[in-house]
């Protein structure tokens, strides 16, 4: 009875933290590429990640340039409803938050003169 009680409870456990349990990382780097080229890879692969993925991005491009990129992944990939961290600085930035699965699709304005 002890043992099928354990059992029981780890299979829950397993349940529980099932949702939340893979990390999909991402690296935007510029190496051979211009920034711009390697945000467009770092999107293509945040596009193979799962809903519920752990959302770590790290970035080693410029300051400015890493803060308008993960203000825009957070804006497109994160879900608002869990906790999202960001630490931007000179050499590094990273973004962890939980992936919704599915980009937002973006807004088109429509400007009448």
């Amino acid at each position: 009875m002890k043992h099928l009680f354990s059992l029981s409870l780890l299979l829950f456990s397993f349940n529980v933290l099932g949702e939340f349990d893979t990390k999909c990382s991402i690296l935007i780097t510029k190496r051979l590429q211009s920034a711009e080229d390697a945000y467009k890879d770092a999107i293509s692969k945040i596009n193979l990640c799962n809903k519920y993925d752990i959302l770590s991005v790290t970035s080693f491009l410029e300051e400015p340039i890493s803060k308008v990129y993960i203000t825009d992944l957070i804006q497109t990939y994160c879900m608002f409803n869990h906790e999202i961290i960001t630490l931007l600085d000179k050499n590094t930035s990273n973004l962890s938050c939980v992936h919704r699965g599915l980009a937002r699709n973006d807004r088109k304005f429509i400007i009448k003169n």
